[in-house]
């Protein structure tokens, strides 16, 4: 299940509420916001250390509207990006079930418009090339975030990860050194944001 957009909705809760948050976010908002028929389905992840839900919505194409946003005392904050798909590069072949590996690795840019193309070319022609030698880094997807907000970032990566050893290997570290990339890196937007998640159970589809 995966689509040509994403919802990304990522929900940090308050410590010590008392309330069974997780219960709640299964049973009842998660299938709320599937049964607004824009999203095919979801895959839940969570960081248990700080306590973020984190949920995938897949659609087949932009969504109209975005769903209502989760409200409750036990929230602290909300992180939700509609984006669509810009790319993807894989060393698996389709359907092999690359997408419930057990770990996402979601990097975050805001790339000024001007830079955008060298960017791209930057990720696709060079950065993935090298991340994905690694045998724990399977798959890439790429997203454009739709209508971002002056702060928000422009650009999502999902890194789809086997094992957290990816993010300790030669081939990141590789990645990561390069003189395109140290090029890229003097410039002051060039500051990216990055976050670990586990996967939790199997992906959900859209009744």
């Amino acid at each position: 299940m995966k689509g040509t957009a994403i919802l990304f909705d990522a929900i940090t809760t308050r410590p010590g509420t008392g309330f069974p948050f997780d219960v709640w976010y299964a049973n009842h908002y998660l299938p709320a916001v599937l049964a607004g028929g824009s999203y095919l389905g979801v895959r839940r992840y969570g960081s248990p250390a700080r306590g973020t839900y984190l949920g995938v919505f897949e659609a087949a194409a932009q969504p109209r509207a975005m769903p209502a946003q989760a409200s409750h005392e036990a929230i602290a904050q909300v992180e939700r990006y509609a984006a669509r798909q810009i790319g993807e590069r894989s060393v698996q072949e389709p359907g092999c079930g690359v997408l419930e590996s057990d770990f996402v690795y979601p990097v975050f840019f805001r790339v000024p418009a001007e830079r955008e193309a060298e960017f791209d070319a930057w990720y696709e022609q060079e950065h993935l090339d090298i991340l994905l030698r690694c045998r724990y880094w399977p798959l890439c997807r790429r997203f454009k975030v739709i209508d971002p907000g002056a702060r928000s970032p422009t650009h999502i990566a999902l890194h789809y990860l086997t094992d957290l050893r990816a993010l300790e290997s030669d081939e990141r570290t590789q990645a990561r050194s390069t003189p395109w990339r140290d090029r890229l890196a003097r410039e002051p937007w060039f500051r990216g944001d990055y976050q670990v998640y586990y996967r939790y159970g199997r992906a959900q589809a859209a009744r």
